[in-house]
């Protein structure tokens, strides 16, 4: 028997993300386009690299909220920079992966890490990166192991949205040759992940009546499939009214 919905919540560590859909929709099924032409127009193409962007802000936004927390005062987050100009992302996650290595050989621990590829104005990249568990190591040490160039550690004790804070350094540059076909961020194996629950009328009410002093953000956007989409964004951590 099909099962419809037409609530969706998402639990990523303290964010809690509501979706209500004026559609119910089937569990389990995807809505996708039929009968169109396979050649992509250029419109059609920038579209569709917008939303691949999109989806990868959502997913480290959530990625990284679902773990921050968990590890406590270990939760680092840094700015990795070069000296030389490199701008080939091949090259550059080359020097990342052999940073982590020695960086994990002298620590004696296997780190837990969500890294983002940034492009400077000049096109040299950089990377951001939330190490989960890091342990203490003073930067001069830090910044040896890297090797490279600057490393910054970036003060995080004042955020209460770290996925939020941590995707607006993600390029905004949709057109960015050297993403084409790369993935704009990657991490470590055994990461948490967010939870999503699908919720009847009276489930999400309740949810929602709960939570409603701790609503940070609201909106309604269009999809062809499903109408009008009522989100609401709550913050455990807000203080509220």
């Amino acid at each position: 028997m099909r099962k419809f919905y037409n609530s969706k919540v998402v639990y990523s560590g303290d964010i809690i993300e509501v979706y209500e859909y004026e559609k119910s929709i089937v569990l389990g099924e995807t809505n996708n386009r039929v009968g169109r032409s396979v050649e992509a127009n250029e419109e059609d193409k920038i579209r569709h690299r917008k939303n691949t962007l999109d989806r990868a802000r959502k997913n480290v936004r959530r990625i990284i909220n679902a773990n921050v927390k968990r590890w406590g005062e270990r939760a680092k987050f840094l700015t990795l920079t070069f000296n030389e100009h490199i701008t080939e992302i091949e090259k550059a996650n080359y020097e990342f992966k052999k940073f982590r290595q020695r960086l994990e050989y002298e620590l004696g621990i296997k780190l837990k890490y969500l890294a983002v590829i940034e492009f400077h104005k000049s096109g040299r990249i950089h990377y951001h990166v939330v190490f989960f568990n890091l342990p203490f190591i003073r930067a001069n040490d830090l910044a040896s192991i890297w090797g490279n160039g600057f490393i910054k550690i970036n003060e995080i004790n004042h955020v209460d949205n770290m996925g939020a804070y941590v995707t607006k350094y993600m390029t905004k540059d949709h057109d960015d040759e050297r993403l084409k076909g790369k993935k704009s961020y990657f991490m470590s194996r055994g990461l948490y992940k967010p939870i999503e629950k699908y919720l009847n009328e009276k489930e999400i009410a309740d949810l929602k009546g709960s939570l409603s002093h701790k609503e940070v953000y609201k909106n309604v956007f269009q999809n062809e499939y499903m109408g009008n989409i009522l989100y609401t964004q709550y913050n455990m951590n807000s203080k509220g009214e």
